[in-house]
């Protein structure tokens, strides 16, 4: 999905069908705003709801590897291996890095959770396949109605993004009840 539909989606909810019908989103007086929001709401889906992780390989120094190595803000490490055995490496971290205790390692694949960087109208989102537009957008309007000082809207939006968000984490699948004994 394009940050573009998700903001057109979010305008046909607030009520902007102008919009939503000739696809003049460029001009829009809101759209900045709307973009911000987005961004917003990309960012929370990816740091307490679905998470993306990214493996990167990345340079050890003394057994330190800092984290303005990493392309993306690291949220959580979940994994280090030495990048040409393979070996997983424990870990702990600092303020400023992430300290191996394997110091005979020069190379690591990382294995992180991270944030997403801000996106432009033409751009993917970055999230699961799970969460479709009408969740993000839902998010969106949340975010907007708040900013604009619209509180009754903007909690029935979050209601609504949230049961969604709540929908699309949620496993599916069979559910199984452990058989019981009576005695």
């Amino acid at each position: 999905m394009l940050l573009k539909e998700v903001i057109m989606t979010a305008l046909t909810y607030l009520g902007d069908e102008e919009v939503a019908l000739d696809g003049e989103l460029v001009r829009h007086p809101k759209l900045s705003l709307l973009s911000r929001c987005a961004n917003i709401v990309l960012k929370e889906i990816a740091t307490d709801y679905l998470p993306i992780t990214i493996e990167e390989e990345v340079v050890v120094k003394e057994g330190r590897i800092s984290y303005d190595a990493f392309s993306r803000r690291v949220l959580e490490v979940l994994t280090i291996k030495d990048a040409n055995t393979q070996i997983k490496s424990v870990f702990r971290h600092t303020p400023s890095s992430l300290e191996v205790v394997n110091k005979d390692i020069k190379r690591a694949k990382v294995k992180y959770n991270c944030t997403p960087a801000d996106i432009d109208l033409e751009e993917q989102c970055p999230v699961s396949p799970l969460v479709g537009v009408k969740t993000v957008a839902m998010g969106v309007c949340s975010e907007f109605c708040l900013i604009e000082g619209m509180y009754e809207q903007s909690v029935m939006f979050s209601e609504r993004y949230k049961e969604d968000l709540r929908g699309a984490v949620r496993k599916k699948g069979e559910i199984r009840i452990k058989p019981r004994r009576w005695y």
